[in-house]
């Protein structure tokens, strides 16, 4: 009798202790039991920029703040079109320490400032801002400084070489013009607002696209040079009929640039524009 229960004690003895590690062997890690399809990473953009307005530290010459589109960067062999964007006097894309981009948002570039449109408009747009870093000071842009800030573009972004833009109000418009006498090799395209022609030689203006606007109660600079002018680059023997003159009737007087730039036609120029 003692035998027969020492033995059934033995046997209850090794069942317990199988059950117990057939438990163990199927037990989770907390990593396996807290996993979920239904909740996926979610998704960043390729390139942190992408989508926004950033600060391009150029330690010498035009700081600049920099727009890349929201899918800059998932495709490296994709190239984009550039448009320059160029501030008036007093105007400024930086905060004074260029620590950040900020001060008066002018230009273009404010078309894709934290706006709806910049969720889609497939453009870098690059805009320089003329006072240097400390300085909140004013002046006219310099040419030869214009230019090493696209050529520098070229080099660092996804820029196609074919469709770079440039567009500018008041004395921006000066600059416009300045990279059409001079840099008309790197620009496939222009757009000079609110300030009068500059070009002794409006034939220089005729081989290349130039859409022009201005406002009849600007009365800082009137558009009536530039109507006078506009015959005369229509009889250029070098015109490739791309002149486009438009004078607003507004109550905005000098300052219709914010306008003219929102309107869908004047954004699809900007990016539609090829060498």
């Amino acid at each position: 009798m003692y035998k027969k229960l020492t033995t059934l004690l033995i046997l209850l003895s090794i069942f317990s202790v199988g059950c117990n590690k057939k438990d163990d062997s199927s037990s989770q890690t907390p990593s396996e039991s807290t996993e979920s399809p239904l909740n996926p990473t979610p998704t960043t953009p390729a390139d942190a920029r992408a989508g926004k307005v950033t600060l391009w530290d150029r330690s010498s010459g035009y700081d600049c703040a920099v727009f890349l589109p929201a899918d800059y960067g998932t495709d490296p062999n994709k190239t984009y079109p550039m448009i320059f964007s160029l501030h008036g006097l007093n105007g400024s894309v930086l905060n004074i320490a260029h620590t950040a981009v900020g001060g008066g948002k002018t230009g273009f570039i404010k078309q894709v400032w934290g706006t709806t449109l910049a969720q889609k408009y497939p453009a870098i747009v690059i805009a320089p801002n003329w006072a240097p870093a400390g300085s909140n000071g004013s002046g006219l842009w310099i040419h030869s400084q214009l230019r090493q800030v696209i050529l520098d573009a070229m080099e660092k972004y996804q820029v196609d070489p074919d469709r770079i833009v440039v567009t500018g109000l008041s004395a921006g418009s000066i600059g416009t013009q300045e990279l059409i006498k001079n840099s008309k090799d790197l620009i496939a395209g222009a757009m000079p607002g609110a300030y009068a022609n500059t070009f002794s030689d409006v034939c220089e203006m005729a081989d290349i696209p130039v859409w022009v606007f201005g406002n009849n109660s600007d009365n800082l600079f009137t558009s009536t040079g530039w109507q006078l002018a506009k015959p005369k680059i229509e009889s250029c023997s070098n015109y490739i009929h791309e002149f486009t003159l438009t004078v607003y009737n507004s109550t905005c007087g000098h300052g219709c640039w914010d306008a003219h730039w929102a309107k869908p036609e004047v954004q699809e120029w900007l990016i539609n524009q090829r060498k």
